[in-house]
């Protein structure tokens, strides 16, 4: 019995060193799954500041998208404008023979003074566009 005790005493005492040995490692284990815990939570902090950054530097770009859209409608309004003039145009060189002088160089008059106010606005729109850029 005593040869007994003595075999369960050192089996004993091996698993013991055994489970000793172990408890080492999951401790090790369990702080290298805490850094790269850690390390994960670094990156995505990191990333989203990152995504963040670039996020607040694209910003300034919706008030000049806006901008963008308002002058390609006001592009497209004069270019309207401008097929309608040449439509008028074009009637009144059909036209032509059936208008004394007078009443043709008052239309030619009409014309010029509607054609003088799209160049004013597109030059409007050109100095506007010129001074934006300057201010950005």
């Amino acid at each position: 019995m005593s040869q007994s005790i003595e075999v369960l005493n050192l089996r004993t005492q091996r698993d013991f060193q055994y489970v000793l040995k172990m408890e080492t490692q999951m401790k090790g284990l369990k702080a290298k799954f805490r850094q790269i815990e850690d390390d994960r939570k670094t990156l995505m902090t990191k990333h989203f500041q990152e995504l963040k950054e670039k996020m607040d530097e694209l910003l300034p770009l919706i008030p000049v998208l806006e901008q963008y859209k308002t002058d390609a409608k006001l592009i497209t309004q004069f270019k309207e404008e401008i097929r309608n003039l040449s439509a008028v145009l074009t009637g009144i060189q059909e036209e032509i023979g059936a208008y004394d002088y007078e009443e043709l160089h008052q239309r030619v008059l009409s014309l010029e003074t509607r054609l003088r106010d799209c160049m004013k606005k597109l030059m409007e729109f050109k100095k506007g566009k010129e001074e934006e850029q300057k201010g950005t």
